[in-house]
């Protein structure tokens, strides 16, 4: 299969260069995820000799995470680089998407849209017993809402997008199979650097505040999953953050808001970081029971900064559709292996 038009094939990065890379961010993300459940681990008791080795490893892996982070974000800044990734100029020597057929307004009124089905659905079924449960504290009761609220965002950005694509063909907006791997592989490549700001923005939130959170998960909705993991509706909130959330939001951002600043500006570094500022900040001030800390929001808007540059350069939705879906899941999963 041909490579993308100004995709990844054709960026100039050797191959070698981008399998070094995601080794590098493979081994930077698993050392707090290992540290983390070692000391989940070490302050159970166990006596068990490679048991307590383990904890001891995960310990000193911990206490070295921001030094190890840092090794792991400066390598893949140098492969982005040499890559011509991220070079002033390299989004327009790729070749800009052809965003011009639909003004800036017809853009962002499709992301309102896509933004508004979730919300306007999920409220009126909070008061239907049968779906909720009749439960108000019961997970069910945030699940089947969030479910179905999400199929109806889910299918409102399909149908846009369809209708986006025709009116303007070049604009990045098909999905093939081939995004899947793609974005996993380009989300695992710069994962160093995501992670790494976010624990920065937290450590410079403690020094602010003289105190450390009070929850390690700063995401309600995965609050709720690592309390809930022995409920089935638990896997019904992992659905929503890992396919429902994932799409609705790239859509919403990246396609529909990100596309219109790029026809308004015509300048993909300037739209895609005001994009990202945006996502970030919505995550803040989300509705009550969603909304995310500061600095946890930071780590968010490198996320969204990542996935925008990603959609750019490689022109395809599905790319940063993949990216999120695989930090949702790696999220979701790191913690609940630290809470077990």
């Amino acid at each position: 299969m041909s490579s993308p038009p100004g995709g990844v094939g054709g960026s100039g990065c050797r191959v070698g260069s981008v399998l070094t890379g995601l080794i590098v961010a493979l081994v930077a993300l698993g050392f707090p995820a290992l540290a983390w459940a070692g000391q989940t681990h070490q302050g159970s008791g166990g006596g068990n000799l490679e048991s307590m080795r383990l904890s001891e490893v995960g310990q000193t892996l911990y206490d070295w995470r921001r030094v190890l982070l840092l090794a792991g974000s400066a390598v893949v800044l140098v492969l982005l680089w040499g890559g011509d990734a991220i070079r002033p100029g390299s989004l327009q020597r790729s070749g800009l998407r052809n965003v011009k057929p639909l003004p800036p307004p017809v853009w962002w009124m499709g992301g309102l849209i896509v933004l508004l089905a979730p919300a306007l659905t999920s409220a009126p079924l909070r008061d239907i017993g049968w779906i909720t449960g009749g439960a108000g504290s019961s997970l069910r009761s945030v699940a089947a809402p969030q479910a179905v609220a999400y199929l109806a965002g889910i299918a409102t950005a399909v149908g846009l997008l369809i209708m986006a694509g025709k009116a303007a063909p070049q604009a990045g907006l098909k999905i093939d199979w081939i995004d899947v791997p793609l974005g996993m592989g380009l989300l695992l490549l710069v994962s160093p650097v995501v992670v790494l700001t976010g624990n920065l923005a937290e450590l410079v939130n403690q020094s602010l505040t003289s105190e450390a959170p009070a929850n390690t998960i700063a995401h309600p909705l995965l609050s709720k999953i690592v309390e809930g993991s022995g409920d089935p509706w638990a896997w019904v909130l992992i659905a929503v953050a890992v396919v429902g959330a994932p799409i609705v939001e790239e859509v919403v951002y990246r396609v529909f808001i990100q596309s219109g600043l790029l026809r308004l500006t015509n300048h993909p570094w300037v739209s895609l970081i005001l994009t990202s500022v945006i996502f970030g900040t919505m995550h803040v001030m989300g509705p009550e029971g969603t909304r995310i800390p500061w600095y946890a929001a930071v780590e968010v808007g490198v996320l969204g900064l990542c996935c925008g540059a990603a959609f750019e350069r490689t022109k395809r939705v599905g790319v940063p559709i993949a990216m999120h879906a695989t930090f949702n899941a790696a999220n979701i999963a790191v913690a609940m292996w630290a809470a077990s």
